[in-house]
C-alpha cells in the first residue's frame, strides 16, 4: 500500500475514533447528569433502555480508543456501537435514540403525523444530546436513519473486509 493511501485511511480512522470517544464521553456525562437530577422520577420500565444506552456509550469510548491504536477488535466493537445508532424512532408510547457522535446529526426521516407520510431530512451540526429515551405520548410516528452512523458503519465494514 502506498504511503499516501495509508495516511488517508489513518486520517479517517482517527476521525472515527475521535467521534466515538467524544460522543461516548459526552453521552455518559449527560446520562449521569440526567440520572442524578431525575433518578427518583425515572420509571422502572425505562431501566433496560438506560442500561442499553449506558453500555453503548461505554462501548463507544472503548472502541474509539482501540480504533485510535489501530486494533482490529476496535473495528469489530465499533460495528454494534454504530448499529445501535443507525435507526432511531419515535412512536406513540416510546422514543429511543442513541447518537454517540454527540454533536453531529444528519438524519433521513419517515414521519407519519396523522395527515400523511412525510419524507424529510435534518442536519444538526451542534446537537447537544447523545440519546433520547421517553415514554411520553407523541402524536407522530417517526422512523429515521442516522446517516453519520451509517457512513461510519459502511467504512468500518470495508476496513474489516480489507484486513
Amino acid at each position: 500500500m502506498t504511503e499516501q493511501a495509508r495516511s488517508g485511511r489513518d486520517g479517517l480512522r482517527y476521525a472515527v475514533a475521535l467521534i466515538e470517544i467524544w460522543g461516548g464521553l459526552n453521552g455518559l456525562w449527560g446520562l449521569a447528569h440526567d440520572i442524578e437530577t431525575t433518578a427518583s422520577k425515572i420509571p422502572v420500565t425505562l431501566m433496560p433502555g438506560i442500561a442499553i444506552i449506558a453500555l453503548v456509550l461505554i462501548a463507544s469510548v472503548v472502541a474509539g480508543v482501540a480504533l485510535w491504536h489501530d486494533r482490529r477488535w476496535g473495528y469489530t466493537l465499533s460495528i454494534p456501537v454504530q448499529l445501535f445508532q443507525v435507526v432511531w424512532f419515535v412512536s406513540a408510547g416510546l422514543t429511543f435514540r442513541i447518537a454517540a457522535s454527540g454533536w453531529m446529526l444528519a438524519d433521513l426521516l419517515l414521519r407519519y403525523a396523522g395527515d400523511g407520510l412525510v419524507l424529510a431530512w435534518q442536519l444538526d451540526l451542534i446537537h447537544k444530546g447523545a440519546y433520547a429515551l421517553s415514554l411520553a405520548p407523541r402524536e407522530e410516528i417517526t422512523v429515521a436513519v442516522n446517516l453519520v452512523a451509517l457512513a461510519i458503519l459502511v467504512w468500518l465494514a470495508i476496513q474489516l473486509r480489507r484486513s
